[in-house]
């Protein structure tokens, strides 16, 4: 106190007028960094958490759970759950029976079959599935192959004809070409000729036609014709005009070069002879039947005649000079002709064998694709895609035998537990099940368990499934059980439906009471080798699909996978098809 009391007052107030003047930028520091701060904590990127479960491979196992309760049903009354006629009634009243052990039995006939039908069903479906797996056999690689070889081998002989026979083929037109220049060569003056005395006969004719004509035209004949009249004088006149007109065109081109020209030019040459000879026989006889007149003197008519036929004569022996050089040039090129189609046979065969030969490589090259598509099917593994098919297929198959086998099975009446039967109320030939139990029985222990089953459990289950039970009082016991009763309709529990079930003990049990209660399960499924994951972690798309996430090595991302649920089990898992053993998935992200 006196040491605070001998501080000047001077120094004191110069203290607080220090204070006083830096407190508002102390102020302001400490509003900032609080600011800063916040401000940090506010965007700071938020860490992600992944909660993930490792995919595991092991058995499966589907239960149902709800609480059952020790009931007393000493006096048993059984019934088919199905509708059929009798077949064997294998028990009668008196008789002691032991627990599984049949008492009647249904008509079973298309139920059997249809057993067999659904295991042999699976059977192929699973080995299909297996051959898939597998893959193809080295024989029928070695097979594939083969016929790969053998079609490249055949495509490879059919291009080798086709270079034959192109190859052949410009032989052939070679041989053509030269044989016709033989042909030409060694007709030449023959052909050279031709135009010579083609020009020279039809001369003759053109003169004898014309000098018909003359005689027709003089005065004395035409006062005969105009007198008489004559038939066909015009048709005479109108021949001798377009025989003449063909005489100048077949003039104009008697120069020809080739044999086969030169021969029509001889055929065209004769065949105006002919109609030349004919038109001169016709004038022969038209002046000959003309009337005698004071101008048209029998003398005219005699000496005319003679003209005309005089004319005829010239040209037949035209006529028989061109039959003659025809003759001649066609004989001698005869042989040439038979060399000349032969070989023009040869080319259309040989183009024929080409055609042909490129139409096989076309259908070999596409039949070697179609083998060698076939051998790289069968080298090639198989799709991820079709042995998801398979295996669903092997399960589809694995449900229809199940169901082909609850069936059958509904026509099977057995003992649910041991004891006496007291009345048999069937009898084979009859229709069951009807109003009355078809067997009434007086078990040896006459406890049973009475379950209440939701309903959207009670379709997984069936009767003769097993269970378990552990009653309150006695906790270390866990008491085998079997479904013997399931109950068609719904019964109210606390405001909600559910359905009764009923269980009996697998082995008598002493010390139990009435109204014990405890946690019961019945097994309605069971998986071995399967490969589960939790439920929490299978996402549905938008789709319809399924998809679990797959956790990267990194641990900070991941792959989504689609895959294929089966069957839930007990803990929260389900099975799934696409995820491998040992795959880390993610079940929740955490921010």
């Amino acid at each position: 106190m006196h040491s605070l009391l001998s501080i000047p007052y001077g120094k004191i107030l110069i203290a607080l007028r220090f204070l006083r003047s830096h407190l508002k930028i102390v102020v302001a520091v400490s509003i900032f960094l609080v600011l800063v701060f916040v401000s940090y904590a506010v965007t700071r990127p938020k860490q992600v958490i992944f909660v993930t479960a490792v995919a595991e491979r092991g058995e499966l196992r589907q239960t149902v759970e709800a609480v059952g309760t020790v009931i007393s049903e000493k006096d048993l009354s059984l019934q088919f759950p199905t509708v059929d006629v009798v077949s064997k009634v294998y028990v009668k009243e008196g008789d002691t029976v032991k627990a599984g052990q049949r008492l009647a039995s249904l008509r079973s006939g298309s139920l059997a079959a249809s057993v067999a039908g659904a295991s042999a069903n699976r059977q192929s479906a699973q080995a299909q599935l297996d051959a898939l797996l597998e893959g193809s056999r080295p024989e029928d690689i070695a097979i594939a192959e083969a016929q790969v070889a053998n079609k490249r081998a055949s495509l490879e002989a059919v291009k080798q004809t086709l270079k034959n026979a192109e190859d052949n083929l410009k032989t052939a037109e070679s041989q053509l070409t030269v044989l016709r220049s033989e042909a030409a060569i060694s007709l030449a003056g023959q052909v050279g000729s031709a135009g010579s005395t083609i020009a020279q006969h039809l001369a003759t004719a053109k003169t004898a036609l014309l000098s018909s004509q003359g005689v027709f035209n003089a005065n004395d004949v035409q006062d005969g014709v105009v007198k008489g009249i004559p038939s066909g004088y015009d048709a005479m006149q109108q021949n001798i005009l377009a025989s003449l007109s063909a005489i100048s065109s077949l003039q104009a081109s008697a120069s020809v070069t080739d044999y086969q020209t030169a021969l029509r030019n001889f055929d065209l040459a004769r065949q105006i002879l002919v109609t030349a000879t004919n038109t001169l026989n016709r004038a022969y006889d038209i002046l000959s039947a003309l009337p005698i007149t004071s101008y048209f003197t029998n003398t005219s008519r005699e000496t005319n005649k003679s003209t005309i036929a005089t004319q005829k004569s010239y040209v037949q022996s035209a006529l028989s000079s061109i039959d003659v050089a025809s003759k001649s040039l066609r004989d001698d090129s005869a042989v040439y002709d038979t060399r000349i189609s032969s070989q023009q046979s040869e080319i259309v065969s040989l183009q024929g064998t080409r055609d042909r030969a490129k139409a096989d490589i076309n259908t070999y090259q596409t039949s070697l694709a179609i083998d060698q598509a076939q051998l790289d099917l069968k080298r090639a593994p198989a799709r991820k895609t079709d042995i998801d098919a398979a295996t669903a297929r092997v399960r589809q198959a694995q449900a229809d035998l199940a169901r082909a086998a609850a069936q059958f099975s509904d026509t099977i009446l057995t003992a649910p537990v041991a004891g006496i039967v007291t009345k048999v109320n069937v009898k084979a030939g009859e229709m069951r099940p009807s109003s009355e139990a078809s067997v009434e029985m007086l078990g040896e222990s006459p406890y049973r368990i009475e379950m209440f089953v939701s309903e959207v459990d009670i379709p997984k289950v069936k009767f003769a499934q097993t269970g378990s039970i552990k009653l309150d009082a006695f906790r270390s016991i866990e008491f085998a059980l079997k479904v013997s009763e399931i109950d068609s309709a719904a019964t109210d529990k606390d405001g909600v439906s559910k359905y009764r079930v009923k269980l009996d003990f697998l082995v008598s049990n002493d010390g139990l009471k009435v109204g014990m209660t405890g946690d019961g399960e019945i097994t309605t499924g069971m998986r071995t080798d399967v490969v589960s994951v939790p439920l929490r972690s299978v996402l549905e798309t938008e789709t319809g699909s399924k998809l679990v996430r797959i956790l990267r090595t990194d641990g900070k991302s991941f792959d989504a996978r689609t895959v294929t649920t089966g069957m839930e089990g007990v803990g929260g898992n389900v099975e799934v098809t696409g995820v491998k053993e040992g795959d880390v998935v993610v079940v929740l992200i955490k921010q």
